[in-house]
């Protein structure tokens, strides 16, 4: 098992309400759900900056768009 670092963060509580929401909706621990998102963002990351990828989104009628991401 990898080592792990216990960390505080202060987060607004619409934040901490989603968290909520996205652990009980997967049955996953709250620090899973933060795990999962920061290992999104670093994969992201990645293929925004390293490998100059874009992140399109298609809709159920076959529609696509770019999300873009605000710095």
């Amino acid at each position: 098992m990898p080592s792990v670092t216990k960390i505080s963060a202060n987060l607004p509580d619409d934040a901490v309400e989603a968290l909520k929401r996205l652990a009980t909706k997967r049955g996953i621990s709250m620090t899973e759900v933060l795990r999962t998102a920061i290992n999104t963002e670093e994969f992201l990351d990645k293929a925004r900056t390293e490998e100059g990828k874009k992140v399109l989104l298609e809709d159920k009628k076959g529609g696509i768009r770019e999300l873009v991401f605000q710095r």
